[in-house]
């Protein structure tokens, strides 16, 4: 019976000193695995600091490049430039923001400031961004906005006109006060700035003539609702528009709407170049929150997250301005900017 309980007891040693001997074997082979990616991952992280070090020197991104990704070729979307039609009114003027600050002066003593970034004539966004290896895709680009070098007209003789169409929305009283800021802060305009009343027909009836805008009448505009103003749907007669451009040598045109006020838009353009009128139309679109309630639907067609992520508050809001204002579709409120030609070429 002891011999019995002794081998027992042996075979458990043994087999306890085996364990013991795997478990330090096995935490030392852990260990080992932890430095070793330890070490790896320090030794990557030099050469890649220095790598990326050496790419900064001759101007590279850093970053892996990627040999079987390519781009065949960059497509410029097209905007029509008054330039190739219009000799330029602002020769030999320095574009700079005015009414900023007093670090230089005019001769009529007016403050000027310089632009810290001017925009180049190729300088653009890739509408297509997404690429596979081995696949060359050819990209469009938009015009990115922003001030370039020279200016087409001389902002001594301009004039401009505001004008909403189409449906309310929240917004548009900023779009017409930043409009009218920048066209005396910044670009410096000594003409007028006319506020067209009630959509397209204000352009010529009678009972609803023009506002005159200035930084001053616009100073608080942004905390009301709708449209300073007002808007219609219709009252397009292009013949009359034209002649108010005319009558009073309107050189922008900014007209806030939705695709049908474009259309509207390009049709006052397309006739003032066939009737020689140098005038510059600058259109700024309204998105109707309504549709945003639909964008879920392609978030199973791969829509980006960012996207949605942005659109989340709107769709929200869409619902709670629906209620507010009592109106049977959300209003618009996302407002685009697309800033062509009008205040520099």
């Amino acid at each position: 019976m002891a011999a019995s309980i002794d081998a027992k007891a042996v075979t458990l040693v043994a087999a306890a000193s085996a364990a013991a001997a795997y478990v330090v074997a096995k935490r030392q082979f852990q260990n080992k695995a932890v430095a070793d990616r330890k070490a790896r991952y320090e030794h990557d992280r030099k050469v890649q600091i220095e790598e990326n070090g050496e790419r900064e020197k001759q101007g590279l991104p850093t970053g892996t490049k990627l040999d079987d990704v390519v781009t065949d070729g960059v497509y410029l979307w097209d905007v029509e430039r008054l330039s190739k039609y219009f000799p330029s009114e602002g020769e030999g003027i320095e574009n700079v923001m005015h009414a900023l600050n007093e670090a230089a002066t005019d001769d009529e003593g007016s403050f000027r400031a310089r632009y810290n970034k001017l925009i180049g004539d190729h300088e653009c966004i890739l509408a297509n961004i997404r690429r596979s290896p081995g696949k060359a895709v050819e990209s469009v680009a938009y015009i990115r906005a922003g001030p370039r070098a020279k200016l087409h007209f001389n902002p001594a003789n301009v004039n401009a006109a505001i004008v909403t169409c189409g449906g309310l929305c929240p917004g548009l009283n900023n779009v017409i006060r930043e409009i009218t800021r920048a066209l005396f802060h910044l670009y410096g305009i000594k003409g007028k700035v006319y506020g067209i009343v009630g959509g397209y027909k204000g352009f010529y009836d009678p009972a609803t003539p023009p506002m005159d805008l200035t930084p001053e009448s616009v100073e608080n505009i942004h905390h009301e609702g709708g449209t300073v103003l007002g808007s219609s749907r219709g009252g397009f007669d292009i013949d009359k528009i034209c002649e108010f451009i005319k009558s009073k040598d309107i050189k922008q045109l900014y007209v806030i709407g939705g695709d049908g006020t474009h259309r509207g838009a390009f049709k006052i353009h397309e006739t003032c170049m066939e009737r020689g009128l140098h005038v510059a139309v600058a259109g700024i679109p309204k998105v109707p929150l309504c549709l945003l309630h639909y964008l879920t639907i392609l978030h199973a067609f791969s829509i980006q997250q960012p996207f949605f992520r942005f659109c989340r508050p709107l769709i929200t809001m869409s619902t709670t301005l629906t209620v507010l204002l009592d109106c049977e579709w959300a209003r618009p409120l996302c407002l685009l900017l697309h800033y062509t030609e009008g205040l520099s070429s």
